[in-house]
């Protein structure tokens, strides 16, 4: 009975999970970046099959562009992934309709933890990811919201 139990939990949390999957472009009038500066593009496509999260990101600005794959379990599994040739280790679980990951990144020699919420819109055409950043310098906090670009809402 003690394992049936979380993963019967687990399955009535993935029933009542939003479904990200699409592509989805940034709209920079609407997100706050906080001191980093805006990109010229940033383009996610999700590829979401609940437990898995796969998020194909592209982004380019003046610093250049780059292209990589994070990839998320939402049942709380450690995943790794890398971001510009930088270690990835996220741990992703529901938060009822909110996707809650920490992530921690080596990025360059400097540690930074990240911390997101993922969400989605009532009418499924707006992804916003709150995201707050521990950096040895200090904490930054963004609001990043993208508007999907196709027609697939499920």
């Amino acid at each position: 009975m003690k394992t049936i139990l979380p993963l019967f939990l687990f399955s009535l949390a993935a029933l009542a999970a939003p479904d990200f999957s699409g592509t989805w472009k940034v709209n920079v009038a609407k997100s706050n970046f906080g001191p980093m500066p805006s990109p010229d593009k940033y383009i996610r496509v999700i590829d979401h099959k609940e437990p898995t999260v796969k998020i194909e990101e592209s982004q380019a600005s003046d610093r250049g562009e780059w292209t990589g794959i994070i990839n998320l379990k939402t049942d709380g599994t450690e995943t790794s992934s890398e971001i510009r040739g930088n270690a990835l280790k996220s741990i992703s679980r529901w938060d009822g309709e909110v996707l809650s990951s920490k992530s921690k990144l080596d990025f360059n020699g400097t540690p930074i933890e990240l911390n997101d919420r993922l969400s989605l819109s009532e009418d499924k055409k707006t992804l916003t990811l709150q995201r707050k950043i521990d950096t040895p310098n200090g904490v930054l906090e963004q609001s990043v919201v993208f508007e999907r670009q196709d027609s697939t809402a499920k």
